[in-house]
């Protein structure tokens, strides 16, 4: 049974210019029944605007492609609503959605060449057969893929099967469009140059709302205006790629969007934005962003962590002025840039991940110096800590 009380199923509502385009309302989804049963996705509330694309960034099992799937019409949730332009779909099987799917499998026929696959779905939502042609066409061009209508997909690389799936659900013209992990199954050399065509399409559709769904931090951070974090079948934080970044509001996201250090600091006194906190027995100063909480503050808070990314500390010198004494515990190269892992002398427990470019080799066991940042270091609340 519904935990929640909608409307007639599938009527068709008149959207005002404000009304997102997507809209999950407490969403849930469970699987199995009983003492097996498991839930998938937990009182999820999302909303997207017309033009905008939000990731989902999550672990395997998070619930993100749940979620999808949930919008899709490819699962029922068990409690909740789903809405497009303010009507609900929570019940309408997916063909009568109008949405456009991609799916991390292209899920091309192999027999049908590919302006075949890319009509089919013109065809499932019976568009007449003289607009056909001209859709096909529009919608391959759109890609980069006009050349290749004859072929069969067989005879694709797998990057160009991925733009004619894409091309397939852009060819019905959805007001959504769903990317389910679309380029899991692509080489990094064809991710990077799908990044690339991604973000021109975007710009190409200007009025299309977007849900991308990934466990790929650079790909949610170069294509969404606003990344949803998921955790454990749950939406754990929400805000546009920057603040994320820059301002993590929680340590899980601050640790899985871009590997953050989480150093543990007490914090002894905060002026507006700006804090003073003690790492390891050396004074640090950093970015405190304002609690959410009323009457709250960092200064009574316990179990703060200073948030530090591995690409603004500096490796210096040992000695030099105004440096911390550190000690290399680990180092691997990477190519453009070399991860050096060190230790502080007052947090021997704690290793801090230091970004190098080029090649550093500097053995373990190295004495060095390290510099925080004076911008760039931002206070998180630990585990049980009220932000």
């Amino acid at each position: 049974m519904r935990t929640a009380v909608r409307g007639a199923r599938g009527q068709s509502a008149t959207a005002s210019a404000t009304e997102p385009a997507i809209v999950f309302d407490r969403v849930g989804v469970t699987y199995g029944r009983g003492r097996g049963a498991g839930a998938a996705l937990v009182d999820f509330n999302l909303r997207v605007a017309r033009g905008e694309t939000v990731a989902l960034l999550g672990p395997s099992g998070s619930g993100k492609s749940t979620a999808l799937k949930a919008l899709a019409g490819f699962v029922r949730p068990s409690a909740g609503a789903v809405r497009l332009d303010g009507r609900d779909v929570t019940d309408l099987p997916p063909a009568k959605r109008g949405i456009g799917v991609v799916v991390q499998s292209y899920a091309l026929f192999p027999h049908m060449r590919v302006a075949e696959n890319v009509a089919f779905g013109l065809r499932a939502h019976r568009v007449p057969r003289a607009q056909i042609a001209g859709r096909v066409s529009d919608a391959l061009a759109m890609v980069g893929m006009s050349a290749y209508g004859t072929r069969l997909p067989g005879e694709l690389s797998g990057g160009q099967q991925q733009r004619v799936a894409i091309a397939r659900a852009l060819a019905i013209r959805p007001k959504v469009l769903l990317l389910d992990e679309p380029l899991a199954a692509l080489d990094a050399q064809l991710r990077r140059s799908m990044i690339t065509e991604l973000q021109q399409l975007r710009a190409a559709l200007p009025d299309t709302a977007m849900l991308y769904v990934t466990h790929d931090q650079s790909e949610a951070l170069a294509l969404a205006d606003r990344i949803a974090v998921m955790r454990d079948a749950r939406l754990v934080d929400v805000d546009t790629t920057e603040n994320l970044w820059k301002r993590p509001p929680s340590s899980f996201t601050a640790e899985f969007l871009g590997g953050a250090n989480l150093l543990p600091c007490t914090v002894t006194r905060v002026i507006g934005t700006s804090a003073l906190v003690t790492v390891g027995g050396v004074p640090v100063t950093a970015y405190a962003p304002q609690p959410v909480v009323a009457r709250t503050d960092w200064e009574s808070q316990a179990g703060v962590l200073l948030c530090l990314r591995p690409h603004a500390v500096t490796l210096t010198s040992p000695g030099e002025r105004g440096a911390l004494p550190a000690r290399i515990v680990a180092s691997v190269w990477r190519g453009a840039s070399t991860r050096v892992t060190i230790t502080l002398p007052g947090l021997p427990q704690t290793p801090i991940d230091v970004d190098v470019a080029g090649h550093d080799e500097r053995p373990v066991g190295t004495e060095v110096g390290i510099r925080f940042p004076e911008r760039g270091a931002v206070l998180v609340p630990g585990p049980g800590a009220v932000s």
